[in-house]
């Protein structure tokens, strides 16, 4: 990638709020359950934030699990909502049960959040405990969101068009995907509104998900806008990924990409995209499916597994209008069974079989 990074001043944002836009894609909230649970599932895209979420002794443990592939990409974050008598720490364990991160808040210095990206390097059971360093009553948020393959409630956007962002709640985050070429160079801009208190700070990443470029406001100095450009070196999807600088505040903002200069036309996807490649771990009798999956209409995704004389479903879901199509990740628990095959497919009430895959693999000798 060929970047450039810029700050404009507030002059744009007296645009901000006259246009009828759409908003961005909101991450799923909810309140943590009445302690003393543990190992609480937090999904992709998933904030936890509320009354439950508070820690009361140095002993004190909150951990949340999630379900990782080997190779994926998460942005873990964890801030302190509230008063801070004491800091806070994020630990994240692997499948193994080992440490592969930790990190703790220093509000000495105006540190009250951690935040972490995560390249898996296995696949599994991931475990975020989030303690405290000494005995307070700490209230807290936590959260978590793929990176890369790109997250699945990714908005995507199109050239020119205003959207409306909404950074609801602490570690709160939002992601937008659009297609590019490399004939054209890109450029991104995240607004925020005048009078703004909090800055607010975006990533871009390039199709193979590595970073394409990143920046803040600067609202100290009336920079209210941030803007990237980028000039791909491939053609495929790219993500603009925004967030409040240090996860700890809320903001509101607009965001738009535009064709800086070239020629920035993207061709239209077809009507349907489902794309299957297939991995086989056989230490962790795990097989891994890298779905590419694209639609523009709403329909319904099925998979099944097909090996020696059985046939299984593995999942049945409600597959929302994915323009352009984007990878999805799934896999399922396999005791080697020679060669075995996936058959996947997109179907309408009204069309039936809409797109269709089916490949196979060596899972081994059985």
């Amino acid at each position: 990638m060929k970047i450039s990074t810029r700050f404009a001043l507030s002059l744009a944002a007296l645009l901000f709020g006259l246009l009828l836009v759409p908003r961005a894609a909101q991450a799923s909230t909810a309140d943590c359950p009445v302690e003393p649970k543990q190992n609480v599932p937090i999904g992709d895209g998933e904030v936890l934030t509320g009354a439950n979420c508070t820690l009361k002794t140095a002993g004190d443990i909150d951990s949340f699990v999630f379900s990782g592939t080997s190779g994926d990409t998460y942005q873990l974050a964890v801030a302190i909502d509230g008063s801070a008598p004491t800091n806070i720490c994020l630990t994240l364990y692997n499948p193994s049960a080992v440490s592969v991160y930790s990190g703790c808040t220093n509000i000495s210095f105006g540190g009250f959040s951690v935040v972490t990206d995560q390249t898996l390097t296995a696949t599994g059971t991931y475990t975020i405990d989030i303690t405290e360093t000494s005995t307070a009553t700490v209230n807290y948020a936590v959260s978590l969101e793929r990176l890369y393959p790109f997250p699945p409630n990714a908005q995507g956007v199109t050239l020119s068009t205003v959207v409306d962002g909404d950074i609801a709640e602490l570690t709160d985050s939002n992601a937008f995907t659009f297609g590019v070429v490399t004939t054209g160079t890109y450029e991104v801009s995240a607004t925020l509104p005048s009078g703004a208190s909090q800055n607010l700070c975006m990533t871009l990443y390039s199709p193979t998900g590595t970073s394409a470029g990143s920046g803040c406001t600067n609202i100290s100095f009336g920079g209210l806008t941030v803007q990237l450009d980028a000039t791909p070196t491939q053609d495929g999807t790219m993500m603009a990924f925004v967030s409040v600088a240090g996860n700890d505040g809320t903001a509101t903002y607009s965001l738009e990409v535009s064709c800086l200069v070239g020629n920035c036309k993207v061709i239209p996807p077809p009507p349907c995209t489902l794309k299957n490649a297939l991995t086989y771990n056989a230490t962790t009798s795990t097989l891994t499916m890298n779905f590419t999956v694209g639609n523009n209409v709403a329909t319904t995704w099925n998979a099944w597994l097909t090996d020696q004389n059985t046939m299984t479903n593995l999942f049945s879901l409600s597959q929302p209008i994915t323009v352009p199509p984007v990878p999805i990740t799934k896999t399922t628990t396999l005791s080697p069974e020679g060669t075995v095959g996936v058959l996947s497919t997109l179907t309408t009430p009204t069309k039936g079989i809409f797109c269709s895959s089916y490949m196979q693999i060596n899972t081994g000798t059985p």
